[in-house]
């Protein structure tokens, strides 16, 4: 184990699970158990998650279960849980710049916890104590960790012990067991967390590089921080670029008039289906977990604004097709969708890159991306209708598009368009 030093300039606080672990400790030991231990176990980190289980009781009934274990066979299991991209670099650029770095668990032994930070070049690790007789675990656990203040006691010890206040204190979580510690520090940040603290985080990473650190805390010095970070910051700071991949997916939309004409009944269940699967992968995102392959696009194309909570625009724009093909003809049907995928695509664009007057009832919007989604929306209705009704409705869909409905207007676009239509006799 690294040797802590006698003096501090300012202190990090990592939790091991989901935060250095991808994954928890307890599920991985679990699993490796076999289906039942798995299940009771996810099934009870389910309920604490839910509040309904305290932490202690949380590690009572599961480490119950792994009595006569060999300790052995818990280290390898350990061993080969993998770890946060750029983990060991990240904490030694941390350290060079005057940061202690100090391991923290309420769920992995203490011997491995220790074991880790000297593997990672942190100062120090803590963690449960576990009963151990005849190198096999009893089920037995203990130590102020398991309480349910037990991290906020132990940090406090820390920070007298080194004359530091939680004014010198990060802290880096991912779970409801930290929320205590979250409130005391002076700069909190959720990683891969869960909602109860992707809520009260000052910072979020989702990228699975534990380098995103480093721009939060400035550390712009570090001979290493050109390399760590390369390709980091422009990704996810919802840049210019972001967009570009968002609006993207948004203009898959426009397929849809396509296959309904051609296997109706089929494109509704599939827009249904996926607005199911989009919806579980948000309930995972915003517990710090992905689905595959989807969670990835999703975390991509969200902006900053949407990363605490569930990001609606998807829902909508699917609803907003799916009453389109069911409640208009097609006609009317293909021309609403088409202008909330183009039209509004093109809003955005314009409104990012030349949007200098802001409306002045939502000043997040432009009139030249007003205007840019009008003449689109335009083009789209000529395609079935005359130019004065194509008009009217480019000109109502924009006026619909640059109201502060945030992601409701990929709902109200298509439906306002196409209740219009309906009025005017098409």
């Amino acid at each position: 184990m690294v040797d802590t030093p006698t003096a501090m300039k300012k202190i990090v606080i990592m939790d091991v699970d989901g935060v250095l672990f991808k994954g928890q400790f307890l599920l991985h030991l679990a699993r490796s158990l076999g289906a039942f231990v798995y299940i009771r176990t996810a099934l009870l980190c389910f309920l604490f998650n839910l509040n309904k289980i305290s932490i202690r009781e949380l590690l009572l009934q599961v480490y119950e279960r792994f009595k006569g274990i060999e300790l052995e066979y818990a280290r390898k299991v350990y061993q080969n849980i993998p770890l946060i991209g750029n983990a060991k670099e990240t904490i030694e650029v941390l350290r060079d710049n005057g940061y202690s770095v100090i391991l923290m668990s309420s769920g992995v032994p203490d011997v491995f916890v220790k074991d880790l930070a000297m593997r990672l070049s942190a100062n120090d690790g803590y963690g449960i104590e576990i009963g151990i007789q005849n190198k096999k675990l009893t089920g037995e656990v203990s130590g102020r960790l398991v309480l349910p203040n037990g991290k906020r006691d132990f940090v406090e010890e820390l920070l007298n012990k080194y004359n530091l206040t939680w004014q010198n204190t990060v802290v880096l979580v991912d779970d409801r067991n930290n929320l205590d510690i979250m409130h005391k520090a002076s700069i909190n940040i959720g990683v891969n967390a869960h909602y109860a603290v992707r809520q009260r985080a000052h910072y979020l990473i989702d990228s699975r590089n534990l380098a995103e650190v480093l721009d939060i805390l400035s550390i712009t010095d570090a001979h290493t921080f050109q390399t760590l970070f390369a390709g980091i910051h422009k990704q996810f700071v919802h840049s210019w670029y972001q967009e570009i991949r968002r609006k993207l997916l948004h203009v898959l939309i426009a397929f849809v008039p396509v296959f309904s004409s051609l296997i109706y009944h089929t494109t509704i269940m599939v827009l249904f289906a996926v607005l199911v699967v989009y919806l579980i992968s948000e309930c995972l995102r915003v517990n710090g977990y992905s689905f595959p392959i989807l969670g990835r696009i999703t975390k991509s194309s969200i902006r900053k604004a949407e990363e605490r909570d569930f990001a609606l625009g998807p829902v909508t724009l699917v609803l907003g097709a799916i009453f389109s093909l069911h409640f208009f003809p097609a006609v009317i049907a293909i021309v609403a969708i088409w202008i909330v995928a183009f039209a509004d695509t093109a809003a955005t664009l314009v409104g990012k890159s030349f949007g200098n007057y802001r409306i002045h009832y939502n000043k997040k919007k432009s009139y030249e991306g007003t205007l840019a989604a009008l003449i689109v929306a335009f083009f789209c209705g000529c395609v079935y209708f005359p130019v004065p009704v194509a008009l009217l409705t480019a000109t109502f869909s924009s006026i619909i598009e640059s109201l502060p409905l945030k992601s409701f207007d990929n709902l109200l676009m298509p439906i306002g368009t196409g209740i219009l239509l309906l009025c005017l006799g098409y």
